[in-house]
C-alpha cells in the first residue's frame, strides 16, 4: 500500500481530490484504472479529519494517514507540541507509537528516540512517515509488553498513550483496563525509566488513579477551546511529595493555567449566596480537576451552591479563567416565564446541577443555539432552581 500510495501521480490524485467525496470516488472506481481508488478515498476521509488536527502534517502531500478510527486517539499537533515543552533527554521511549504524532513531536526534545507499536500496517506508516519528516526514529514492531522483557537499555523519559478500548473493541474507561495495562506494568516501566509520561482519556478519574500510581509528582489537565482533550501523569522514580494538578486550557491566542493540589482543595472552603451580577464558569480543565472551592476562594467569588459550579460577584474580576457572564433577569424556571425572556427562542443554553441537561432544555422550550446570550438553568442554595438570562462578557 506505502509503494502505490508514493507514486507521484497517485499523490497528485490525492491533491486534486481532497475535496471530493470518498465515497463517490469508489463508485467511480472504473473511471481511474491507475489508481488504486479505494487506498486513495480512505486517504482523503483521513485528510478530512485532520485538516486542523494535523495542520502540519496535513499539508505534507506525502505523508501517508492511518485509517480515520486509528486517529480518533491521535494526539492533536497542537496538544503534541504541548506535550513535549515538559520532557527533554538522551533517550526517550514511546511503547505505544501509533499513528507516531507524539513520536514525532516529543523526538524534537531528546537525542535518541524509540517508537514500539505491534500493529504492523501502523507501524509500516509511522516509518515512512518518519522518513519522509526527516526524522531519525528507531521503530520497532512489537507489543510493549514483550519489548520490556528484552534486555533493551534505560530511557530518560517512558511515554505511554494505553488503547481506551479492550479486546472486543469497546471503550473502557479504567486506567487499568487500557491496553497496554500500565498498572500491571507499574514496576517494570520504572525500572527501565526514569520518567514515566502517561497520557489517558478525558473521562478518567483523576483521584483514583493517582492511588495507583505512586510517585506522581504532576497532573495535568488539558483542554483545548474549553474542550479536555487529555490528561497527563508524570511520574518520577522516587518522588514521594505532593501531587502538582495544573489545569490548562489552551486557547487560540492565549492559556489559561490552573495549579493547585488535593491538599489546597481540601483545605479551601466556599462561601454562598444567592446570583448578583456577575455569574462565573471555569473552564473545562479546572471543572475536570476538582477545584471547585478554591477557584471561588482564589478570586473572592460566592458559589451559589454546594453541587453547582457557578460562581457569583458585585463586581466584575479580571483574570478569571473561564466564561463571565452579566445576569440581565432572573426567573423561575416555567415555560410561561422562560419564554417571555426570549421571543425569537435564539439563545445559548447551560444546565448546571439541574434535571434536565442543556439538548433536554432547548427540546422542551424549542430553542436554537446562537447569539451571545445565554439562559442558564441552574439551583442556588437560597433560592432553589432558577434561569438566570444572562449576556456573555
Amino acid at each position: 500500500m506505502i509503494s502505490e500510495l508514493s507514486n507521484p501521480k497517485v499523490i497528485q490524485f490525492i491533491q486534486e481530490h481532497l475535496d471530493s467525496d470518498p465515497v463517490e470516488l469508489v463508485l467511480k472506481a472504473k473511471n481511474y484504472p491507475e489508481i488504486p481508488v479505494k487506498a486513495v478515498a480512505a486517504q482523503i476521509a483521513s485528510r478530512k479529519k485532520i485538516v486542523s488536527k494535523l495542520p502540519e502534517w496535513y499539508s505534507n502531500p506525502q505523508i501517508i494517514f492511518p485509517p480515520k478510527e486509528n486517529l480518533e486517539q491521535a494526539s492533536s499537533e497542537k496538544t503534541a507540541k504541548f506535550k513535549s515543552r515538559w520532557v527533554s533527554g538522551n533517550s526517550l521511549l514511546d511503547l505505544t507509537g501509533g499513528s507516531g504524532v507524539d513520536s514525532y513531536y516529543l523526538s524534537q526534545r531528546f537525542s535518541d528516540t524509540t517508537y514500539v507499536e505491534p500493529d504492523y500496517q501502523l507501524f509500516e506508516l509511522a516509518e515512512h512517515n518518519f522518513n519522509t519528516l526527516n526524522t531519525s526514529i528507531l521503530c520497532i514492531n512489537d507489543s510493549a509488553e514483550s519489548f520490556l522483557e528484552s534486555p533493551s537499555k534505560k530511557y530518560d523519559v517512558i511515554y505511554l498513550d494505553p488503547s481506551r478500548r479492550n479486546n472486543k473493541s469497546k471503550k473502557v474507561f479504567g486506567i487499568e483496563e487500557y491496553q497496554p495495562n500500565a498498572i500491571e506494568l507499574f514496576d517494570v516501566l520504572l525500572k527501565k525509566g526514569k520518567t514515566l509520561l502517561i497520557k489517558a482519556s478525558p473521562m478518567l478519574d483523576i483521584k483514583s488513579t493517582l492511588v495507583k500510581m505512586p510517585g506522581t509528582s504532576k497532573v495535568q489537565v488539558v483542554a483545548v477551546s474549553n474542550e479536555v482533550k487529555e490528561i497527563l501523569f508524570f511520574i518520577d522514580k522516587g518522588f514521594s511529595g505532593k501531587t502538582q494538578i495544573e489545569a490548562w486550557n489552551l486557547n487560540k491566542d492565549n492559556e489559561e493555567l490552573f495549579s493547585f493540589t488535593h491538599e489546597d482543595e481540601i483545605r479551601s472552603k466556599s462561601n454562598y449566596h444567592a446570583p448578583l451580577t456577575f455569574i462565573y464558569e471555569p473552564n473545562s480543565s479546572i471543572r475536570k480537576a476538582g477545584a471547585f472551592n478554591l477557584i471561588g476562594e482564589k478570586f473572592k467569588l460566592y458559589k451559589l451552591h454546594p453541587n453547582t459550579h457557578l460562581y457569583t460577584s458585585d463586581e466584575i474580576i479580571e483574570g478569571f479563567p473561564g466564561k463571565v457572564f452579566r445576569i440581565k433577569n432572573i426567573v423561575k424556571p416555567n415555560k410561561k416565564e422562560v419564554l417571555k425572556l426570549v421571543p425569537d427562542k435564539k439563545i445559548n443554553v447551560i444546565s448546571k446541577n439541574y434535571a434536565l441537561g442543556a439538548n433536554e432544555l432547548k427540546k422542551n422550550y424549542q430553542m436554537k443555539d446562537g447569539g451571545e446570550e445565554f439562559l442558564i438553568f441552574c439551583e442556588c442554595i437560597q433560592i432553589g432552581k432558577i434561569c438566570m438570562h444572562c449576556e456573555k462578557l
